[in-house]
C-alpha cells in the first residue's frame, strides 16, 4: 500500500502539483452567492486520444475541479511524446491512484507536499533510502519471501522508509 502511495507521490512530483498551484478555496462572500460554474472540460469534451490516456480517471473525473482537469489534460496531451516505458509507468500509476480511497489520496497528497517542502539534501536522502527499500523488496521477491507481498507488516510511510520522522 505504501509502495503504491510513494509511487503515486513520485509520479505527481513530475506533474505540476495541483495543491501548490491552485489558490485556496477561500472565496469572497460575493462570489459565494453565485452558482458554481461546472468544472471544465467535461469528459465528453475530451478528444478520443485524451479519453484513452485518462481512462483510469474516468470514474473520478466528475469530482475533479477545473484546475485538476486541466492538469490531467496537459498530461494526456504530452503522453504521445513520452517514451514507451514512461507511458506504461504513467498508466500504471494512474490505475493505482484510481484504486485509492479518497482518504488514501489525501494522505498521499499531504506526504507529497511534505516531501516537496524538504530541503534538497533531505529530499535526496529520503529518495536514496526509498530506492534502498525498493531494492530490498525486489530481492525479497526474487527469493520468494512472504514479506515481499507488500503487506502492512513490511511497508511503512515515506517518513519511516526515509528516516525523516519528526519523533
Amino acid at each position: 500500500m505504501v509502495k503504491t502511495l510513494i509511487a503515486i507521490i513520485l509520479c505527481l512530483s513530475f506533474v505540476a502539483p495541483v495543491s501548490a498551484a491552485a489558490p485556496a478555496e477561500s472565496k469572497s462572500t460575493a462570489t459565494q452567492t453565485k452558482p458554481a460554474k461546472p468544472a471544465k472540460p467535461d469528459w465528453t469534451e475530451l478528444t478520443p486520444a485524451q479519453q484513452a490516456v485518462l481512462d483510469p480517471l474516468k470514474a473520478d473525473w466528475s469530482s475533479f475541479d477545473t484546475v485538476r482537469r486541466k492538469k490531467w489534460v496537459k498530461v494526456a496531451d504530452g503522453y504521445p511524446k513520452m517514451k514507451p516505458d514512461a507511458q506504461k509507468r504513467l498508466q500504471k500509476r494512474m490505475h493505482e491512484w484510481a484504486k485509492l480511497t479518497p482518504e488514501q489520496r489525501r494522505v498521499a497528497r499531504e506526504k507529497y507536499l511534505a516531501i516537496r517542502k524538504m530541503p534538497p539534501d533531505k529530499r535526496a536522502h529520503v529518495k536514496s533510502q526509498w530506492q534502498q527499500y525498493q531494492q530490498s523488496l525486489a530481492s525479497r521477491s526474487e527469493t520468494g519471501s512472504p514479506e515481499a507481498t507488500g503487506g502492512p507488516e513490511t511497508t511503512g510511510s515515506p517518513e519511516q522508509a526515509g528516516g525523516t520522522s519528526t519523533q
